[in-house]
């Protein structure tokens, strides 16, 4: 296990890239993925980056800003992405809040899903953030 960060910058770049290869062996529509969403409050960021990078699978894209999180699950449907949110706002003590979107059905692309995702974000937790432009 060792989740792998990600410049802020990269995030749409590997959410399209990562369609592309899925569409290239033919595997778009058996494989989904899921982004994720958490946010921390009066954590230190270098700690809590260390943590999830050590829980998160090696498959996982870890992309931060601030105390903003994203995060890229490969080959994990809805349920699955619902499940690692549950369980870190579990850990952090923090109120459930479903920010999850999954590839194909909550958009085509990487424009399409952080804009769903910057939409729960916002309405769920009142957060504007960088990250998910």
């Amino acid at each position: 296990m060792s989740g792998i960060t990600f410049s802020k910058i990269n995030l749409s770049h590997l959410i399209d890239h990562h369609i592309a290869l899925l569409e290239r062996f033919g595997i778009k529509d058996e494989v989904p993925f899921s982004l994720i969403f958490f946010s921390l409050e009066e954590r230190k960021e270098i700690d809590s980056l260390e943590m999830f990078q050590r829980i998160l699978r090696r498959t996982d894209a870890i992309f931060n800003h601030s105390n903003h999180y994203v995060v890229m699950l490969t080959g994990t449907d809805w349920n699955g992405a619902t499940e690692v949110l549950s369980g870190i706002q579990s850990f952090l003590d923090q109120e459930p809040f479903d920010n999850v979107v999954t590839y194909p059905e909550d958009g085509a692309d990487a424009k399409a899903l952080l804009h769903r995702l910057r939409d729960l974000v916002e309405t769920n937790c009142n957060i504007k953030t960088d990250l998910l432009k």
